[in-house]
């Protein structure tokens, strides 16, 4: 009986061994969406390799997105059961899915990885938190700042704006440093309208807002003075001769007009940096912090694209091993070096992002007040598209502000309606 039972025992034993080698011999391939930018998909590789070279049984399947668009394709593989671990895309995309139960919750992730993590600002984190649940983490920082064109202001007379100014001292040095030709054109316009969501600033800063919350709205909020003295600021911006006309504002990028010098201010985020203003040699330039509002209210506005894992990957353990790669310390410095972005975590804008470059000047700034930003890319694009068509209507004058805020209204609350 003694030798049957050493007999099971040494059976099972060997079984044990056995399956751990062959569990540790199989192989296992994390599918990653590959990035878009050139730089950024250098990183890419790299951590791959890397992360391969320190980890072998372990593939990263990069996969391509050209020919195609970014979210359909991620969607294509998910309806074909195409594996697919990570993905990324801006916080309105990453929260929906993760509240559809289609993204992994990260926050115990990255509550056993707080070492990693406890340097990362937590205002990019919070961009892909919904319902107690964080789905995303970022890539990068996109801080919405001014730039400005420091010859045009020396050339003018114009003081260079302060950490202090207000959207008062905006429009005022706009309509001074507007260069207006004989005719009556003007060949230089000292601001230009944001483009995109990046008006909200303005209107968070005179104290008002469109809806409750930007992540899951229960409420339209537009109709106070706030909104409608923002909403008139915007219009008299235009009205002034201070920005550019709809019409060229329609033909020429926020950063070709201001590489251009047909702009000497713009208000648009840090991924410009990188991404062209670093490569200026005609002029002098600079950044300063978003104005304050007439409250003495300065609201910065921040964005991120954010890493996420799909609930449905089949490797989580690899998968999550492998966004912990991407996302350590030593990867964020490579990131910084290879293509240039404000990185999330602190410790790394500090020690690597500011000392790795000469331009802007006042990059130290980036971070002013950023404890109190908020984004207007969580929100869906049906709740804000009547928002934004409104807000369009009132800048270039074909709607007054009570008229276009009694549409958006009427638009959000019919939304909010169905959701209900």
């Amino acid at each position: 009986m003694r030798r049957t039972v050493h007999v099971v025992l040494s059976v099972f034993c060997l079984s044990l061994v056995l399956a751990a080698v062959v569990g540790a011999s199989t192989p296992v391939t994390v599918t990653v969406i590959s990035e878009r930018r050139e730089h950024s998909y250098q990183w890419q590789l790299e951590m791959k390799e890397r992360f391969e070279a320190q980890n072998p049984g372990v593939t990263v399947d990069l996969v391509s997105v050209a020919g195609s668009s970014l979210v359909p394709k991620m969607q294509t593989m998910l309806a074909g059961g195409v594996p697919l671990d990570i993905g990324y895309m801006d916080p309105y995309l990453v929260l929906d899915w993760g509240m559809q139960g289609l993204l992994e919750d990260l926050t115990p992730f990255v509550a056993k990885e707080q070492r990693q993590y406890r340097d990362w600002l937590p205002v990019g984190l919070d961009l892909f938190r919904a319902q107690g649940a964080l789905y995303g983490v970022p890539q990068d920082l996109q801080i919405g700042v001014i730039y400005y064109n420091k010859d045009h202001f020396s050339e003018a007379g114009v003081p260079f704006p302060s950490v202090d100014w207000t959207y008062d001292d905006l429009r005022n040095m706009a309509l001074r440093l507007t260069r207006r030709d004989a005719d009556g054109s003007s060949s230089v316009h000292g601001f230009k309208i944001p483009t995109g969501r990046n008006y909200m600033p303005v209107v968070w800063s005179y104290g008002g807002d469109f809806v409750d919350s930007w992540v899951l709205p229960t409420q339209f909020t537009g109709r106070s003075q706030e909104v409608t003295n923002a909403l008139q600021y915007l219009a008299d911006l235009v009205t002034s001769g201070a920005v550019q006309d709809k019409a060229t504002h329609d033909r020429i990028s926020i950063s070709d007009s201001f590489m251009q010098q047909r702009i000497s201010m713009g208000l648009s985020n840090t991924v410009a940096i990188a991404e062209g203003f670093v490569n200026i040699r005609d002029f002098e330039w600079d950044v300063i912090p978003l104005p304050k509002g007439p409250t003495g209210l300065r609201v910065p506005y921040i964005n991120a694209i954010g890493w996420f894992v799909f609930s449905s990957s089949k490797n989580k353990a690899e998968t999550l091993e492998f966004l912990k790669f991407m996302t350590s310390n030593e990867a964020l410095e490579r990131r910084v070096q290879i293509a240039g972005l404000v990185p999330p975590s602190m410790r790394v804008f500090q020690t690597t992002w500011l000392p790795g470059r000469t331009q802007p000047a006042s990059r130290h700034l980036l971070h002013e007040g950023l404890d109190r930003a908020r984004s207007p890319f969580q929100i869906q694009a049906d709740f804000f598209n009547p928002i934004h068509r409104e807000v369009l209507a009132t800048i270039w004058g074909t709607q007054a502000p009570a008229s276009a805020i009694a549409q958006m209204e009427t638009q959000i609350n019919a939304l909010l309606k169905e959701r209900r």
